[in-house]
């Protein structure tokens, strides 16, 4: 009775679990009949998960929508145009008359992707491409790009060559760089445009691809460089003269006012060069000026230029700068000179302390030296009643001689001292003579020359040298 039972048992509980698991199958099967015929319903106006269309994903998206998308460009396509200066514009469809020109692709596609295969999504990958011609009007393309803000006379800024800018004391000279400026190739940008849209491309770079108008000559250039070198040389020079006692500079803020530079050009003005020079040589030339000389008397007299003093030699000089300038050079040094005074200073000054003072109205003669009289002495000089009287004004000793012998029209004369100061003129011993000073001059005088004692003659010898001041007066 009991293994009945349990058998019984047993038959019952199976045929529970078999009605469970076709109960469980038959809503599966309901479910998944359910699931199919919504996923027909909807992907009959719906495209499959995983479907790209010309490199957009359109999943799940509306068939009628993506449709509405792809055949209207002014749905979803407008071409940015970037340029210099931070220039940007958009350019839509609408603006342009564009529209799209597909062929049947999009139809058949829909046709073909119809709800009841919709399972198939979830084994494949749907990628497409639609053949499309991008249609646009011409006219209205040209008129939309000469509206641009790249097209506006107000944006419109010609290029500016790089050159070398103005002279700076802690610089120099440096290169200003190039200005590249907003000058499109009107032709070319439109081609671009063109180009762009029939590829339907969203961006265009007009900074890129050579539409603008460049400068000719940028910094880097070659020749201006050079140039940048041969001016900053220039304005490196340095000269400082010692100038008749006095210190001038010509540095680079001075020579860069002689520069003049013609884009590659680097030119230095010789005339103005020369004329500063002939500034300078006119501030600190003695040579042919009067002069104002007190006597040992105490008398305050003019004395005429003579041929003594410092006089430069203006030509040389210019080019000797000029030289210097074009080297770069530093130096220190005098300038040329034709004559130099025995002492620095303004006329009258470059006489110094150390001078032989001829005082020919009294025939009395002085040696100064540093400011004291080491030797005084008559003389006898040029014959006034024969016309030989001696030249009044300033001289520098030309040379010392000694036993020397002097000639001149039917004369020869051996003298021991020979200083001559003005041409065949100078001092000398007159061994011949018996008595000195006085009015012997005005009627036995010499042919020009100051006839010393030989004794005095032999000292003031002593301290002569070449340049040494000869102050002659009556």
């Amino acid at each position: 009775m009991s293994k009945r039972k349990l058998k019984d048992g047993q038959e019952e509980r199976g045929g529970t679990a078999f009605r469970r698991a076709m109960i469980a199958a038959g809503c599966i099967a309901a479910a998944a009949a359910l699931i199919y015929l919504a996923g027909t319903f909807f992907f009959a106006g719906h495209y499959y998960w995983r479907t790209w269309i010309d490199g957009t994903d359109y999943s799940f998206r509306s068939k009628e929508q993506v449709r509405e998308e792809l055949l209207n460009p002014s749905v979803t396509y407008e071409l940015q145009i970037k340029g210099r200066e931070g220039m940007e514009d958009t350019m839509t469809p609408a603006e342009l008359e564009m529209i799209y020109v597909f062929d049947d692709t999009l139809d058949r596609l829909n046709a073909e992707m119809t709800g009841l295969k919709w399972p198939t999504m979830l084994f494949y990958r749907n990628h497409y491409e639609l053949p499309k011609m991008v249609t646009y009007s011409e006219k209205a393309l040209k008129e939309r790009l000469a509206g641009s803000v790249f097209f506006d006379k107000a944006n419109i800024h010609a290029p500016v060559n790089a050159y070398i800018g103005a002279y700076s004391l802690d610089k120099g000279y440096e290169i200003v760089e190039e200005y590249p400026g907003t000058v499109l190739d009107f032709d070319k940008v439109e081609a671009a445009v063109a180009a762009a849209l029939e590829d339907m491309e969203d961006s265009l770079d007009l900074t890129q691809g050579g539409f603008y108008s460049d400068a000719a000559v940028k910094a880097d250039d070659k020749a201006l460089n050079k140039a940048l070198e041969k001016a900053n040389r220039y304005v490196g020079a340095e000269v400082t003269y010692d100038w008749n006692g006095e210190k001038e500079v010509i540095d680079g803020d001075l020579i860069s006012g002689w520069i003049t530079i013609d884009g590659s050009q680097v030119e230095l003005d010789e005339e103005a060069v020369r004329a500063y020079i002939n500034g300078l040589a006119k501030k600190h030339d003695t040579y042919g000026r009067d002069r104002n000389f007190t006597t040992s008397n105490g008398d305050t007299i003019l004395l005429k230029s003579g041929s003594y003093g410092w006089w430069t030699d203006r030509a040389g000089e210019t080019e000797a700068l000029l030289a210097s300038v074009r080297n770069g050079e530093r130096v220190e040094r005098e300038p040329l000179y034709f004559a130099r005074g025995y002492a620095t200073g303004r006329p009258g000054e470059d006489i110094g302390s150390s001078y032989v003072e001829i005082d020919m109205g009294n025939q009395h003669l002085y040696l100064y030296i540093d400011g004291e009289i080491i030797l005084e002495s008559d003389f006898v000089s040029g014959n006034i009643s024969r016309g030989f009287g001696t030249p009044a004004g300033v001289f520098g000793l030309t040379y010392k001689e000694r036993n020397a012998t002097l000639r001149g029209e039917n004369y020869t004369t051996p003298v021991d001292y020979w200083m001559p100061f003005n041409g065949n003129i100078g001092m000398h011993d007159a061994g011949w003579r018996r008595s000195f000073g006085g009015d012997i001059y005005m009627r036995n005088g010499s042919h020009g020359c100051i006839n010393l004692p030989k004794d005095k003659a032999e000292i003031i010898y002593g301290y002569m040298e070449h340049n040494f001041p000869i102050v002659c007066y009556y």
